[in-house]
């Protein structure tokens, strides 16, 4: 499938894995909209796109809270009004607290799956009737291996992306004869500015990496998306975890396990 003047919504372009796909897609000659909280960054992004990529549109650069339903009808509507239409949405917008479950409070629990999960239902929800309208159109949703088992410090983030994974494959059923492709990624360690602006709730420090580019994640991404796959794992833990998980899951508890304890924090352990 060619992506030259495909009409591409991306959310959480500001930074990271967003970002990274901006520019692939500019290289490729999408015709780019793009959308995050940030309102400066994403000016700043979609000049700096308009700039290198002359050959191109200049993208749209629309801030919106995707947690909030009123704003996506908002977006979208200002994406069809410009575009006429969309034709890839890539739901990337995402947000993370780390630290012990019994510390992270309901609240930054709501906050995570409103952004992760709910975030990318509205824009689903949005433009999926304009797709089967359309008779097709592709809907990438950035999930993590971390949906495919809990990972320690990690819970309110792991249950938004894995609640979003049984949604994706949800409504790739409803639509297999509406023409319209759902895409799971299942991206591991990036990097990304996620880890330094998640909240830290204490107890346990994050795992040193390495961690992979998000270029790199960005373009196996768009490779994807050019042959249709219906799921991506970015990285051969995350494809070892996935199997192990069919086949061997107590290795993979044990495992969690062994990482939980390294990952705590020493004073915690000192106290108990």
């Amino acid at each position: 499938m060619k992506i030259e003047g495909k009409r591409v919504l991306i959310t959480g372009a500001s930074s990271g894995i967003g970002l990274a796909l901006s520019m692939v897609f500019a290289r490729e000659k999408a015709v780019l909209a793009l959308t995050s909280r940030r309102s400066d960054h994403l000016k700043e992004v979609a000049k700096e796109i308009g700039s290198a990529f002359p050959h191109i549109p200049t993208p749209l650069a629309i801030p919106c809270d995707v947690a909030k339903r009123e704003n996506v009808r908002r977006l979208i509507k200002d994406c069809t009004n410009h575009l006429g239409g969309i034709d890839i949405l890539i739901n990337n917008a995402g947000i993370s607290v780390y630290g012990d479950t019994e510390r992270t409070s309901l609240e930054d629990f709501h906050s995570v799956m409103d952004v992760n999960f709910f975030g990318a239902l509205h824009c689903m929800l949005e433009v999926i009737p304009d797709m089967k309208k359309q008779g097709k159109g592709i809907i990438v949703n950035i999930a993590s291996v971390a949906a495919k088992h809990g990972v320690p410090y990690l819970a309110a983030y792991c249950a938004s992306k894995a609640a979003l994974v049984a949604l994706s494959q949800s409504l790739r059923a409803e639509l297999s004869k509406k023409g319209i492709l759902i895409m799971i990624v299942y991206p591991g360690y990036t990097q990304t500015n996620i880890f330094k602006n998640e909240k830290k709730v204490g107890g346990a420090h994050r795992p040193p990496g390495p961690y992979v580019p998000a270029s790199k994640v960005a373009e196996a991404i768009v490779r994807a998306i050019k042959a249709k796959k219906r799921d991506l794992f970015l990285s051969l833990e995350g494809r070892t975890l996935a199997l192990f998980q069919e086949l061997l899951p107590w290795l993979v508890e044990n495992t969690m396990q062994r990482i939980a304890s390294k990952l705590r924090d020493k004073k915690e352990v000192f106290n108990g």
